[in-house]
């Protein structure tokens, strides 16, 4: 059995009304602010290794972290900066999983030309001249496989650890109904 890795997880949480962007950043030196590139800001945190992007709507984006508890960690701590430098602060935290990312490696190299053949062919997207992997997308769970021939495969769209899990799962057993495992 192939173990799944959670390579990145994205969900985020309102947790002001909204946010002064400018007086933020003058009375938060931490969070990187360029106005050319991003409306928000960014704070890189060390421990959960992770950044969080505190947009002017008052939603703050977690994005890097490895489990959702990684993701409660990183927004609260966030939280409790900016309402300790005076910043009001919603009390209830409503944190959302947008996507994750996850991936495992089936040990095997994967004929990827083959495989396209094998699948649901409206589901599938190979085209090895302008990338190199198989996409497969899996409208029941709603997330979007990318299969490569190094046996790696990945899964986009997942909004839970389960969802992501089941997906991946069901691919390696696609690929064991075909013969490509």
């Amino acid at each position: 059995m192939t173990d799944i890795k959670i390579e990145n997880i994205v969900a985020y949480a309102k947790i002001a009304d909204s946010f002064n962007i400018q007086q933020l950043t003058e009375e938060m030196p931490e969070f990187l602010y360029n106005p050319d590139d991003f409306s928000g800001v960014t704070i890189k945190l060390d421990e959960p290794k992770t950044a969080v992007l505190v947009l002017p709507n008052g939603r703050a984006i977690c994005t890097g972290a490895k489990t959702i508890e990684d993701v409660d960690i990183s927004i609260k701590k966030v939280a409790n900066k900016l309402k300790k430098a005076g910043f009001t602060i919603k009390s209830k935290l409503k944190i959302e999983t947008q996507n994750i990312i996850a991936s495992i490696d089936v040990d095997e190299e994967l004929h990827l030309s083959s495989i396209s053949k094998g699948l649901i062919l409206e589901s599938v997207d190979y085209e090895p001249e302008n990338f190199p992997g198989l996409i497969y997308k899996m409208d029941d769970l709603g997330v979007i496989l990318i299969l490569f021939s190094s046996g790696k495969i990945i899964c986009n769209g997942a909004r839970t650890e389960e969802d992501a899990s089941k997906a991946l799962e069901m691919m390696k057993e696609k690929l064991s109904s075909i013969g490509a495992l």
